[in-house]
């Protein structure tokens, strides 16, 4: 009889847990009823405005605002802040490391950050014999995600033609 306790005890405690709701599904559901993800396009622009590459991502509004946070990279390693940003009216300017070199990273928005804005970057070498790089990219919201995607899903629009 000792040994049949334990197993009842255990049984109900595994139909306990089937019957408790998923907690995460249930903070997910609320977070998106509240927040609905959308789906964003985002648009690489040469220096003439010609379109040279297009991407999607489905974002809630706390990842949508990063996309105005300018995280600079050199030769594939992050540049990492040694001073600032100094932010102003879209603006914003700091001096970071990579790879040993100094840099200036600065960045303007222009537009509504919510719905259709561009973000222009910036990086200069500071006493270095380099030419400096810019990158302009246009944001804009379009709608709901796509059916199944989650909040962080992208894609190119190369490999999903049909978004």
């Amino acid at each position: 009889m000792k040994s049949f306790v334990p197993i009842v005890a255990a049984l109900l405690l595994v139909g306990a847990c089937d019957a408790a709701p998923d907690t995460a599904a249930q903070l997910l559901a609320r977070q998106q009823a509240l927040d609905p993800p959308r789906l964003w396009r985002i648009e690489t622009l040469a220096d003439g405005g010609k379109i040279v590459g297009v991407s999607f991502v489905c974002a809630d509004t706390p990842l949508s605002q990063t996309f105005a946070r300018v995280h600079a990279e050199v030769g594939g390693t992050p540049c990492r802040t040694r001073s600032g940003p100094v932010t102003h009216d879209g603006l914003s300017t700091l001096r970071c490391i990579a790879q040993g070199w100094n840099y200036e990273v600065s960045s303007q928005t222009s537009g509504d950050l919510t719905r259709d804005f561009r973000l222009a970057v910036t990086v200069i070498p500071l006493g270095r014999d380099l030419r400096s790089g810019r990158q302009l990219r246009r944001f804009q919201r379009l709608g709901a995600c796509p059916s199944g995607w989650r909040i962080g899903d992208q894609a190119d629009a190369r490999r999903q033609p049909g978004l």
